[in-house]
């Protein structure tokens, strides 16, 4: 009857249907019944192929294989025919979750078939990401992967087995049906401490910052200082608009490079032929000439002097993604806290997740997370030649950042929620300032 009740066409609900039975049959209980459920399954979604399914049918035996050489090169095997569905995913997480019980947990050959497995499992899902992300995420929304195996978590909500969750008052969209409101985060706030050179590095950050705007410094110490400090500068008459708050970000990140990283990236990383008008250094820009100069001279197949013409951009190279994503973390991690290697939503290399950006949770303010943030950052790298796309999760406060990804406007940007966060903590003040208690447009702190 599980079977004949099967009226499934999401995949979320094929997924849970397939699963609930390859549970049932590794405890050896209606094998039949599973047998059915995972062909009803397959025939509610024809991307599902015939050897993933095979993959399925063997799970009630995976307890009962031998544990000697023949019966693991078997389970290696297995793995390795397996493909990218999410039959196949939802019984590797099983097998993943409940492994066969005549191999003791602490044994050499468990160790090396876990690590097998989830090492599979991340392949599988990068695969699934790269080609139906949509089926991606309705997956992993559903499976119990833990968070940080995920290939990428750009658009995957809260689950029951990601981290544990504080009390809040309202957390979700669906109880904020008048005042339009975007949900508070509900995980537990995490000690945002900075060691030595991170505090170093806000110091100067602030200094920078405290110049280019002209206000007076806030005697708070490390980002909150520097939250304050922005946030001031969002109230005054010079900042109120979002372009000013931008622009002013885009400066203190121009000067927090020095005048000698710019260049360079622009030439390795982002492909850009070094160019006065761009402000590269004189000598940079009459090397280059040089070189294409004496190009000309050899048996090339193209005009070395037309190619490499002042400002043109060759790029971004191959390679400037994955490179920044790796060095990324360490040059601003006083910013938004750690973060670790992941792809992009595309499923290409060049993304990294930020665990739990200490600017959102520290701000708690969209508006300050756009304007401080997302778009200067974005502004940043596309004059450097590379395309960034930077997407924050307010339920989670984590943030993705794609290098080598093109972002649409906030406007356009359908993973941008509309409104203010609840408890944003600038939204009454702008109220304040706009002198009008009657004023309840929630996003003008955008």
């Amino acid at each position: 009857s599980l079977g004949t009740r099967c009226h499934c066409h999401s995949a979320s609900k094929m997924v849970q249907l397939a699963w609930c039975a390859s549970i049932i049959a590794s405890v050896g209980m209606l094998e039949v019944v599973h047998m059915h459920a995972v062909s009803h399954a397959a025939a509610c979604r024809p991307r599902l192929c015939r050897r993933s399914v095979a993959m399925v049918k063997e799970a009630g035996t995976n307890s009962k294989q031998p544990v000697d050489g023949i019966g693991l090169l078997k389970r290696i095997a297995r793995l390795g025919r397996m493909h990218a569905t999410p039959v196949a995913l939802a019984q590797l997480t099983d097998d993943i979750d409940h492994p066969p019980e005549n191999v003791p947990r602490q044994s050499p050959i468990h160790t090396f078939m876990d690590s097998l497995r989830r090492t599979r499992r991340k392949q599988l899902l990068a695969e699934m990401l790269r080609t139906d992300r949509q089926t991606y995420i309705e997956t992993v929304s559903f499976l119990s992967i833990p968070r940080y195996e995920l290939p990428n978590r750009q658009d995957v909500p809260l689950r029951a087995c990601d981290r544990l969750v504080r009390p809040a008052a309202s957390n979700s969209l669906a109880e904020l049906p008048l005042n339009g409101l975007v949900p508070d985060c509900t995980l537990a706030a995490l000690p945002m401490d900075e060691n030595v050179a991170e505090a170093a590095l806000l110091r100067i950050t602030r200094d920078i910052y405290a110049s280019e705007t002209g206000m007076a410094r806030s005697p708070v110490t490390g980002i909150r200082g520097l939250i304050e400090e922005m946030r001031r500068y969002m109230l005054s008459p010079q900042g109120v608009s979002p372009q000013a708050q931008q622009l002013v970000l885009v400066r203190t990140l121009r000067v927090l490079m020095t005048p000698f990283l710019p260049p360079f990236y622009r030439v390795f990383m982002g492909g850009i032929v070094p160019s006065s008008e761009r402000g590269d250094p004189l000598w940079l820009v009459n090397a280059v000439q040089w070189v294409a100069t004496k190009g000309d001279a050899l048996p090339l197949p193209f005009n070395s002097t037309k190619l490499f013409t002042p400002g043109a951009q060759l790029g971004p190279l191959p390679y400037a993604p994955l490179l920044t994503s790796i060095v990324a973390p360490y040059a601003f991690g006083f910013l938004v806290g750690p973060a670790s290697l992941n792809l992009r939503a595309d499923g290409q290399l060049g993304g990294l997740v930020v665990e739990k950006c200490k600017f959102l949770q520290e701000s708690n303010c969209k508006g300050m997370c756009l304007n401080s943030c997302k778009l200067p950052a974005q502004q940043l790298f596309e004059e450097l030649g590379l395309p960034l796309r930077v997407t924050p999760n307010f339920a989670t406060q984590e943030c993705q950042w794609s290098f080598g990804e093109e972002a649409p406007p906030p406007e356009e940007d359908l993973t941008w929620p509309k409104g203010c966060i609840v408890g944003c903590t600038s939204r009454q003040a702008l109220k304040e300032l706009s002198g009008s208690e009657s004023h309840d447009s929630v996003s003008t702190c955008e």
